[in-house]
């Protein structure tokens, strides 16, 4: 019997309109019925979450930045924070900007960043939303600001040319003191040592007393591996990644075909 079900958002738990469908919010409500806990994973910072955790109303930790912070959303309650080192943000942010690379910082209460593509996208996104919901969205104009005056729990670069995005990786793989996944197409999270999905799902486990077989995990991306393999039924999205594929050991339906009810049906129900 499964206890935890832990799920991504984007590109899993949200459609592509960046929506939880009404067929997946009747799964999630089934599963609560269980008595099944249900734990959000992803990317995004708390910042990012404060629509969906409020949707949801799910009264677990939830992990954020990869597996950097796992916290209660409604709570002053952390089990686990991490942050990157001053030394290499500050090579991190010099590298993005020497090479023109979008950057943002997530950190504990804002989204950093200089004016680019991505932090244009959020604010367009939370400009017609319930504004008690919206992020701190900070924008700076020197990246000397940046780099030394904030300690991120999370770094996100963009880069939407392909080749540019693989030499991006390439520098960024010769850092030591951090972990690095890829998300979606052209985006790479930077995490500190030591900290993903896979391993803060593993930290709830031994919060809860669980075993690994009593967790579902789901996810589509590169930086939901690690957390697919750990869990006893780790479950790809039919849009993920072909990598994310052949690490999980069912693949359901896509995020726009309601593939997490369809899996919570098929090994729940």
């Amino acid at each position: 019997m499964y206890k935890l079900a832990v799920f991504d958002m984007d590109g899993t738990l949200l459609n592509s309109n960046k929506e939880i469908s009404k067929e997946n919010l009747k799964a999630l409500d089934y599963l609560k019925e269980k008595r099944i806990r249900i734990v959000i994973a992803t990317g995004r910072p708390g910042e990012l979450l404060k629509k969906y955790t409020n949707e949801l109303m799910i009264d677990e930790f939830v992990v954020s930045c990869n597996g950097s912070v796992i916290a209660y959303p409604f709570k002053d309650e952390v089990l686990h924070e991490n942050t990157i080192d001053k030394e290499t943000v500050i090579k991190v942010v010099d590298m993005c900007e020497e090479n023109n690379y979008g950057y943002l910082l997530y950190t504990n209460g804002a989204v950093v960043s200089k004016n680019n593509s991505r932090l244009r996208i959020y604010k367009k996104m939370f400009s017609a939303s319930n504004k008690s919901y919206n992020p701190n969205l900070v924008e700076l104009k020197d990246a000397a600001d940046i780099k030394h005056n904030y300690s991120p729990n999370k770094i996100l670069l963009t880069e939407d040319n392909p080749e540019r995005f693989k030499e991006m990786v390439k520098k960024i793989s010769k850092f030591k003191t951090i972990e690095y996944a890829q998300s979606w197409e052209g985006a790479l999270d930077l995490s500190p040592i030591g900290d993903t999905k896979g391993r803060a799902v593993a930290k709830l486990c031994e919060y809860y007393g669980f075993k690994k077989d009593e967790v579902m995990a789901f996810g589509d991306n590169h930086n939901d591996i690690s957390m697919i393999e750990y869990a006893g039924m780790g479950v790809a999205m039919g849009n993920a990644e072909d990598i994310v594929k052949q690490a999980a050991n069912f693949v359901t339906f896509s995020n726009d075909e309601d593939g997490i009810a369809h899996a919570i049906y098929k090994f729940v129900k």
